[in-house]
């Protein structure tokens, strides 16, 4: 559901294609929500159906023709109503493979868990690096969509980003600490069966 308010939000900034749409979410919003293209142009006849888009042939000499999707007043509308609608629960319910497996580590030896461990911090490394390349993109990414007041936009652009960017640098931290513990203790053992691993 969030997908498509996410997409009128962007529809608010200027008329683009399907294509565009996802180019918007790779660049800016990718961080707290992501897309493909098959369900993006799936939304976008969901909400043409709906009333809140629009839609136009743009003719093209040597390429092929392009629709281009445009806000309607009843979508303008919509998207204000969800936009001032906070949920309730500010967190979503959290289901997290890995930090399950940490629980029950001390079944696995200690090896495994360091490699485990220092992949973490690698994909996370990985992700504060997008993030990055992301909040330098915001001017690019303003100016190409024709956002009318960037400044102001690109504040609130930044927020997001700030969020994901502090979190990683925590969970970063924890995992290095983790190790540095795990390195550190001399009896490791398994629960189970009582031999040093």
């Amino acid at each position: 559901m969030s997908l498509s308010y996410a997409m009128l939000g962007i529809l608010t900034y200027s008329p683009m294609t399907g294509y565009n749409l996802k180019k918007v979410f790779d660049t800016s919003i990718s961080q707290v929500w992501a897309a493909s293209l098959s369900q993006i142009y799936r939304e976008l006849s969901d909400l043409e159906n709906k009333g809140y888009v629009s839609s136009n042939i743009q003719k093209q000499e040597d390429r092929p023709d392009k629709r281009i999707y445009n806000i309607t007043r009843e979508g303008r509308d919509a998207f204000l109503e969800w936009l001032k609608d906070f949920p309730e629960k500010i967190s979503s319910v959290k289901r997290d493979a890995f930090m399950l497996r940490i629980f029950f580590g001390s079944n696995l030896e200690k090896k495994e868990l360091l490699k485990q461990l220092q992949r973490f911090i690698s994909q996370k490394n990985d992700h504060l690096n997008k993030l990055n390349e992301i909040e330098k993109n915001f001017s690019i990414c303003s100016s190409e969509f024709s956002v009318e007041s960037p400044k102001k936009e690109e504040l609130f652009w930044h927020f997001t980003i700030k969020r994901g960017k502090m979190t990683l640098k925590t969970l970063i931290k924890w995992a290095e600490e983790c190790i540095k513990e795990l390195e550190e203790y001399d009896n490791f053992h398994d629960l189970r069966s009582g031999e040093a691993l």
